[in-house]
């Protein structure tokens, strides 16, 4: 039987049940907004105070949204006729995804907000911020963009993630007011993945991965359309390990090796659709951005050791045919990702915005030697050359085992009085 085939009695008592059902979804969403339902105190007073009123007022907008939605579907169900109980059985349905969806919202953010906290995750996670608006900064300001609040949150897994700035939210109307960087909690001390993100909303904000993408394609196109499409479907990906490149140097190639390493599975995975280059290629291009900018160096070391470990007969044969096709291309993709004049760039090259060669190992070791020994602890260097800091800790993890948990330490150090810092000068 139909709902329409339903006496009036029973719509009647359906009408009832339905509007005590919307009475639910309104009280639930009451809750869902009060501050101290998505965090504590503590956390809200862990964000700066721009960050936590843009936070606040995004979530009371998909609120409002969601309340306005309950009141219209109220305001119809009062003295509604029988024959109107299936369309407002659609409506309620409606609401409660709606409900569901909105939830999501407030629930990232919620997240987001509680691994902030509790030191020193707080101090690392808003070092992590410093980092990424002043790499923001460095392209967007030049270029007349405004620079957008960072939100760094941690996570399980392997690699990072970026919720860009303006994209919609769960609940379909609200838009995302930060960039949100989820940064792993294995690689939060060698963060230079949050130089890939914010790589990602840079290229976003200035139009650079459709530009990059069809540049790929017309420069491969001579060597096959496979290759050409292969490579231009990457190109969001590359532009986030450009960025992380010019930014950070060979710290970020080691890093992303870190990540991508596995077992022959994993090295050569291709995954159609996957934006992310197959890991062979994409250590391999962070190695050939090395040799264009600084030379020789350890990645050459890098490179044997990743090629002695997963050897191309590992790779099945359609990948490894695509592999020995592109390996002869790489320094060419590199002239185009980084030296090659772009619109979304004001007309330049990346390397023109950000000049890699300020962390070549030549310049780090500079740079070591200018904060000599005390250079962890000053605030002009770990708050004015944060970036470089970070790439010359990098660098330094990247020599051998000892080095690495060296260069983790004083990383450490660097991001918890980063992270103290930033909390005290940004609370207003």
């Amino acid at each position: 039987m139909s709902v329409m085939s339903h006496p009036a009695p029973a719509a009647r008592a359906a009408l009832i049940e339905l509007s005590r059902q919307l009475e639910h979804w309104r009280l639930a969403a009451e809750r869902l907004v009060v501050p101290e339902s998505i965090a504590s105190p503590q956390a809200w007073q862990s964000l700066e105070h721009y960050l936590g009123v843009s936070l606040r007022s995004t979530i009371a907008t998909a609120a409002d949204q969601l309340r306005g939605r309950i009141a219209a579907l109220a305001e119809r169900l009062r003295d509604a006729p029988p024959e109107a109980l299936p369309r407002l059985r659609r409506d309620l349905l409606a609401v409660r995804q709606l409900y569901l969806r909105t939830e999501t919202t407030v629930d990232f953010f919620a997240d987001a907000l509680a691994t902030r906290s509790t030191e020193p995750m707080g101090s690392w996670l808003r070092a992590c911020d410093h980092l990424a608006t002043r790499a923001m900064a460095e392209v967007l300001r030049p270029l007349g963009h405004p620079v957008p609040a960072a939100l760094t949150f941690a996570d399980k897994g392997a690699g990072a993630a970026i919720w860009k700035m303006g994209l919609r939210l769960w609940d379909g109307s609200t838009r995302n007011p930060v960039a949100a960087i989820k940064m792993t909690r294995h690689n939060l001390l060698r963060p230079t993945a949050a130089l890939h993100e914010v790589g990602h909303q840079i290229a976003h904000v200035v139009g650079w991965n459709t530009e990059l993408r069809n540049a790929l394609q017309r420069a491969l196109g001579a060597h096959g359309a496979d290759v050409a499409d292969t490579w231009a479907a990457w190109a969001t990906e590359i532009a986030g390990d450009a960025f992380a490149f010019v930014f950070t140097g060979y710290g970020a190639v080691s890093a992303l090796h870190d990540v991508v390493d596995g077992d022959a599975s994993s090295a050569f995975q291709m995954i159609p659709g996957d934006p992310h280059p197959v890991a062979h290629l994409r250590v391999m291009l962070g190695i050939a951005m090395c040799r264009r900018a600084f030379g020789s160096g350890r990645w050459d070391r890098l490179a044997e050791a990743w090629n002695a470990v997963h050897p191309l007969s590992f790779a099945d044969r359609e990948t490894r045919q695509l592999i020995a096709r592109s390996t002869p291309l790489l320094p060419a993709i590199v002239e185009l990702v980084l030296y090659r004049p772009y619109r979304a760039f004001g007309g330049k090259a990346l390397v023109q915005l950000v000049n890699p060669e300020r962390v070549s190992p030549a310049s780090l070791e500079q740079l070591r030697r200018d904060m000599g020994s005390a250079g962890h602890h000053s605030r002009h260097w770990i708050w004015d050359e944060a970036i470089r800091v970070l790439a010359l800790t990098s660098y330094h993890t990247t020599s051998d085992t000892a080095h690495l948990r060296e260069g983790v330490q004083q990383q450490d150090a660097v991001m918890r009085r980063v992270g103290s810092h930033r909390a005290v000068t940004l609370q207003h």
